[in-house]
């Protein structure tokens, strides 16, 4: 299910030239994809996406992007498998794939995250604030800071 509220984060991925995480599933040996794109609120951090993959191998790539104009600023990670699959089992124990967008986020003010997971044809979404998340949008930021922490690390504009 594809958030309504996701468009205008969405379009950070896109001005990063990130390609669209279903447009990934399609590529040879990509089994499974996750990304976090992060809307600063404070200018002073530039916006952010990270995508992970997983293909057949032991372990899955990360790829985070930083949105600074004129520079090229990205890291590439290996993600070990054991830790891949807890950020998995921490994503199920949260619901992640049942969850509608977090009700009542605004729109400005606030830093916003776009959560997205795709699996073959499978593609889910989550638009959520981590200062007001709470139950399991809570928990879902709590597994995501917990077992992807480099695809979280802000850097300074």
């Amino acid at each position: 299910m594809e958030s309504r509220r996701a468009a205008p984060i969405r379009l950070v991925a896109l001005r990063l030239r990130q390609d669209e995480l279903r447009n990934l599933m399609q590529q040879p040996g990509t089994n499974e994809a996750f990304r976090v794109t992060i809307q600063y609120n404070d200018p002073i951090h530039p916006n952010q996406v990270a995508t992970l993959t997983r293909g057949h191998g032991g372990s899955a790539a990360l790829h985070v992007v930083y949105d600074k104009p004129g520079k090229d600023v990205h890291f590439a990670y290996d993600i070990p498998l054991e830790r891949y699959r807890e950020l998995f089992t921490a994503l199920r124990r949260a619901r992640f794939d049942h969850l509608d967008d977090q009700p009542d986020v605004p729109y400005f003010g606030v830093d916003l995250w776009l959560v997205e997971r795709a699996s073959g044809s499978f593609y889910h979404d989550v638009v959520l604030c981590p200062e007001s998340a709470r139950g399991f949008y809570r928990e879902l930021i709590l597994a995501i800071r917990e077992h992807l922490r480099e695809g979280l690390r802000a850097i300074g504009g």
